[in-house]
Formats: C-alpha cells, sequence, structure tokens
C-alpha cells in the first residue's frame, strides 16, 4: 500500500494511542522540565493513560510488565465470571457475549477520553515550561549541574507529589468527558495539579464533571467580566468577582450584559459564586499612590491592570469593590476557562471607576 493511500485512511484507536504515547513519553524523558512535575506527570500518566503500557523505555520495563501481567489476569476473570453468570441466570451464551462486547466499547471509549485528556495535559505542560522565564534559567544551569540539585534549589527541599486520592476522583470524572470543551478543561485541571499539586481540590473536580453545557457557557460568560486578585508569585486567585458597577445583585445588575438573576441563581447551585457579598480585600492594594511605586495588578479578560488616581494626593484607604462573588471552587476554575471579549463591560467599569476618580491601565503580565 502507497504512502498515499495510508495517509488517507481514518486514525484507529492504536493511532491514537501512539500519539498519545509519543506526547507523554517526550513529557516524562525532558530533561529541561523539572523533575518534580516529570515526577508527578509520570505518577498522573501512568494511572490514567493506557499508552504508558508499553512505553519503550527500560526503567519503565518492570512496570510494563506489571501492567499485562495484570491485564491478562483481569482477561480471564472475566472470562471465568463470564462463564459463571451465563450458568447462573440461564442465558443464552451470545446474549452474554454481546452484553460483554457493549461493556467492553464502554471501557474503550472512556480510556481513549482519558488518553485524550492525557495528551492535553502533557501538551499543556510542555507549552507551559518552555514559556516560562524561570524554567529557562534551568535549563541553562543544568548544563552544569545535576538535574535534582537544580530542581531542590528551585523549588526546595520538600517536593509536593500528586495524591493518589485525588487521581481517584479525577479518574472517575475524566472518563465520561467525549466533548472536546470537557476533554480541555480537564486536561488544564491535571496540567495544573501536576505543576502544582494542591491547585485544584477535589470539589472543584466533582463540579466540573457536573457541569452540562449550558451552565458552563454561564460560567464562560462571568469569569470573562470577572476581575481577579491574585496571589503574587504563583497566581492563586485570592478572590474573583464581577463588579455590580454600584447595584446590587438583587436589581438585576447584570442583565444588560446577558446574566440575569436567574441564570446567576444556577451557577449557584453549581457552587460556583456564594450568594454572600463579603468585602474584596482593600483595593487600594492596586493603585498607585505616593510612596506606593509597584501597586499590586489585578487581572481582567486575561490581563493585568493597576489603578491610578487623578489626583496623584488622593488617598483611598479604604476602596472595596462589591458585586457578584466567586466560591472557593469558581476561584480555581477561573483560570482554565477561555474567556471572551466583553468590550461593552470593560468600558462601563472604567467609567465606573472614573466616577471614583480612578482609572485603569494596563501593565505588563506576570
Amino acid at each position: 500500500m502507497s504512502d498515499e493511500t495510508k495517509s488517507d485512511l481514518p486514525a484507529t484507536a492504536e493511532d491514537k494511542a501512539n500519539t498519545t504515547l509519543d506526547v507523554v513519553t517526550d513529557l516524562a524523558l525532558d530533561s529541561t522540565i523539572p523533575a518534580p512535575i516529570r515526577k508527578n506527570a509520570f505518577k498522573a500518566f501512568d494511572r490514567l493513560c493506557s499508552a504508558l503500557i508499553d512505553v519503550p523505555v527500560g526503567a519503565l520495563e518492570r512496570r510494563s510488565a506489571e501492567r499485562r501481567a495484570e491485564s491478562e489476569a483481569r482477561i480471564k476473570i472475566k472470562e471465568e465470571i463470564t462463564a459463571q453468570i451465563v450458568q447462573q441466570v440461564q442465558v443464552d451464551p451470545e446474549y452474554a457475549l454481546k452484553a460483554g462486547h457493549k461493556f467492553a466499547e464502554k471501557i474503550i471509549r472512556e480510556q481513549l477520553n482519558l488518553d485524550k485528556i492525557s495528551t492535553i495535559a502533557a501538551n499543556e505542560l510542555k507549552n507551559n515550561e518552555s514559556n516560562n522565564p524561570t524554567n529557562q534559567d534551568t535549563i541553562e544551569t543544568t548544563k552544569e549541574q545535576s538535574a535534582d540539585s537544580t530542581n531542590q534549589r528551585i523549588n526546595g527541599s520538600k517536593e509536593k507529589t500528586i495524591s493518589d486520592v485525588w487521581l481517584n476522583f479525577f479518574e472517575t470524572e475524566a472518563r465520561p468527558q467525549s466533548t472536546e470543551e470537557g476533554q480541555l478543561l480537564f486536561g488544564r485541571i491535571l496540567a495544573g495539579e501536576i505543576r502544582q499539586p494542591g491547585s485544584y481540590s477535589i470539589k472543584a473536580v466533582k463540579i466540573l464533571g457536573e457541569l452540562d453545557q449550558d451552565v458552563a457557557a454561564l460560567f464562560k460568560k462571568l469569569c470573562s467580566m470577572c476581575i481577579a486578585f491574585e496571589r503574587r508569585g504563583d497566581g492563586f486567585v485570592l478572590d474573583a468577582r464581577v463588579p455590580t458597577l454600584g447595584r446590587s445583585p438583587e436589581q438585576n445588575a447584570l442583565s444588560k450584559y446577558d446574566l440575569d438573576v436567574e441564570e446567576l441563581n444556577v451557577l449557584n447551585e453549581y457552587g460556583l459564586i456564594i450568594s454572600s457579598h463579603a468585602p474584596l480585600p482593600p483595593y487600594n492594594l492596586c493603585i498607585g499612590l505616593e510612596g506606593i511605586p509597584d501597586p499590586w495588578p489585578f487581572r481582567h479578560q486575561g490581563r493585568n491592570w493597576v489603578l491610578w488616581p487623578f489626583y496623584p494626593w488622593g488617598v483611598l484607604e479604604n476602596f472595596h469593590l462589591s458585586g457578584i462573588t466567586f466560591s472557593k471552587v469558581g476561584c480555581e476554575l477561573f483560570h482554565i476557562v477561555d474567556q471572551k471579549p466583553t468590550p461593552e463591560y470593560t468600558e462601563d467599569f472604567k467609567k465606573f471607576l472614573e466616577e471614583q476618580k480612578l482609572r485603569m491601565v494596563e501593565v505588563n503580565s506576570q
């Protein structure tokens, strides 16, 4: 068969597995990626990804043999159980065979979902680390020092390991994710947890698994208008909300932007926002006043912003913004959602700030 003919053939499950194998193997063996991340990546992919059964690396041969032995044992057990069921319930063996095939198809579909999610996570990790300036310093240093000592210097003496319990819950929720959007979000969560274990709670994973497309679209719309107050250094979201621009949520403050009270109630029922409206950390931290040359930026529309007063001598010690408040889970999921432009809301937010004698100024991403 010619190469041209082969290229026209549809991809098989084996082809997809090989693609996943290439991606996760490249990541696991990439010495430019910090060792703790590679260690967590291999642990996660070994649990989730069928491709690692045949990773052609000497160091993994024993684990691969164990996995094959486990698979063979399960096949034998399945055959014995099927025979027992046929005998006990007295059904046509052909019926049991079809039921077994149906179950096998389900398992294969779910495993393909996990493989796709693993591929997305591996690509996210590689892209993130290659674009990380700090990691570029690590790459240069590894030419002269061992990888272990370098990563110990960068990450500290205590390295966090991705939790087995977390992986169990993640696998359960990730298996049914057959849509591209669902696989993308779960892939991003897996990459984030591999990079920094503890970034995503089990509750966040479960809630994400429960979201249907309509609720996910509502949350995406809310995230697109949100401002986020992040911890410096690691981007952990301390607080996220959509300012209601001087109006109370009960006044249908966001209906102008196609988010009415009923839709917000849905997000509240899913645990993505909370009904209480506690104030933000004082936003004077984001204001560039005399003696504060480096104000704390906040995130909006994927960009960093600070606030500058119209009058340099103005003092705003207790500047707060009230609005629709994200829950802890909502804050965790904020970064994995692709935001869409919201020019109308952004302009109204700027006008609201101007009434407070403040202006938004974009700063370089950190």
